[in-house]
């Protein structure tokens, strides 16, 4: 799916808008707050996971974006309505990775992605 698609989905902002690319084709999601679970469960995961895959979090520090940058994952989704600040926000750009952000619960939105069609990491 277009990531344009699961913006509107999700009703989310758009933090990083110098990285933002709408035409990325997102397949698969993780979700987690705790990182070392991110960097546990996805340190096997096939490349397409990283280069087609969303991490879903609460976590807003600089942290998710240095996960996501060991992953090679480019989009990060912050659920709970939580917002990254300018230093994030910089530091997501710089990697290259893009920062959404939604008013939902982690519940929710992966309720929404899987009805959508996005598929969890047991289903790669």
């Amino acid at each position: 799916m277009k990531l344009s698609k699961l913006v509107d989905i999700l009703d989310a902002t758009v933090y990083t808008t110098k990285t933002y690319n709408s035409e990325k084709e997102v397949v698969f999601a993780f979700s987690c707050d705790l990182m070392s679970d991110a960097l546990m469960m996805l340190r096997n995961v096939p490349l397409e996971f990283c280069e087609k895959g969303i991490l879903s979090t609460g976590l807003v520090t600089i942290q998710g974006v240095r996960t996501a940058e060991m992953l090679d994952v480019k989009v990060i989704l912050l659920v709970r309505d939580k917002k990254p600040t300018d230093q994030v926000i910089q530091a997501a750009e710089e990697n290259d990775i893009i920062m959404l952000g939604t008013s939902y619960t982690m519940f929710s939105s992966n309720g929404k992605m899987y009805e959508a069609g996005i598929k969890g990491i047991s289903e790669i």
